[in-house]
């Protein structure tokens, strides 16, 4: 790419405009969506279960991202008083984005470990974990149907547990912390390894982790999760967004939020999945060049698909 053409993608994405932001976000969206038909149309196996679920983590974030987008130019607002009025709904949006930003970072966490064995292992604990939480469920009434299903997930818990526990990296920790391990993966399943230990990531580590600029996204989970919690501070922000006019310019962030992180998402997903690559490489340069752009700006160029600026 020559660096002109650069410089006007970056003030593309860097726009300060509101309808800049919808139109960016609708473009990554029919771009994500491109790749996820057309491959799927040419081919719809997967080579393992790991890929297939991390096909689906994608198709959530685009689905989030489509609602974020419905948003964007204000949500009809019922009354029984005047007619019905629109209304910039922030508070929504950023419910939507935070799912679509977990999304994203358990693509990420499941897929980019340091060596193939820790994402296999990351995987399992991740697997595990979801399914004992549901296990915990309980229900007035069961279908049968429901029950074998049960019966089958109990067994499948086990057996992810005794790989988890006979693989190298908890076997190379010291007694004591694979009994916290042990323990660990029934709560959560933010885990990684280091040095013969292990670490318990929050959600911000986890966006670390996939090599955003961290000056650009600092504390964003914690302010995200402020206006989706009924939290004191989420009620000042309610009081306060509309009262001093920003709820248009915070409407406009969360549009520029979800098309940072569905370009990332998608472009994360193309380097593990080698038929979404072939449709990538299908792409005009226009689009390739779209999504490139992102991640050399909001992560660096090492992250980019097959681009280079001249």
């Amino acid at each position: 790419m020559k660096e002109r053409e650069a410089f006007i993608l970056k003030q593309k994405i860097l726009s300060g405009n509101h309808s800049d932001w919808m139109q960016n976000l609708m473009e990554i969206i029919s771009i994500t969506n491109k790749l996820f038909f057309d491959r799927i149309k040419r081919i719809n196996t997967f080579d393992n279960e790991r890929t297939h679920l991390s096909n689906l983590l994608l198709q959530k974030i685009t689905l989030h991202a489509s609602s974020i987008l419905n948003c964007g130019n204000g949500i009809n607002f019922p009354s029984d008083y005047t007619k019905d009025f629109k209304i910039m709904d922030p508070f929504s949006m950023r419910v939507l984005i935070r799912s679509l930003l977990e999304c994203y970072l358990t693509l990420h966490h499941i897929n980019f470990a340091p060596t193939e064995i820790e994402n296999d292992i990351r995987f399992k604990i991740w697997t595990q974990y979801g399914l004992s939480q549901r296990a915990k469920m309980t229900f007035f009434t069961i279908p049968k149907k429901r029950l074998a299903q049960l019966d089958d997930e109990k067994k499948e818990i086990e057996n992810l547990r005794n790989e988890i526990c006979n693989s190298d990296l908890f076997l190379n920790l010291d007694r004591r912390k694979q009994e916290t391990l042990s323990k660990q993966i029934t709560q959560d399943w933010k885990i990684t390894f280091r040095n013969e230990t292990y670490i318990k990531c929050s959600w911000q580590e986890l966006l670390n982790n996939t090599g955003v600029n961290q000056m650009c996204f600092s504390d964003i989970y914690n302010v995200l999760s402020w206006f989706a919690h009924s939290s004191s501070i989420s009620l000042y922000q309610l009081r306060d967004i509309y009262r001093e006019n920003r709820d248009e310019n915070e409407v406009m962030k969360v549009l520029k939020f979800a098309a940072i992180i569905v370009a990332l998402a998608v472009t994360d997903y193309i380097k593990i999945e080698n038929e979404t690559k072939k449709e990538f490489d299908n792409l005009s340069k226009d689009r390739k060049d779209l999504i490139n752009i992102y991640n050399y700006v909001y992560r660096n160029e090492s992250y980019c698909i097959d681009f280079e600026i001249e």
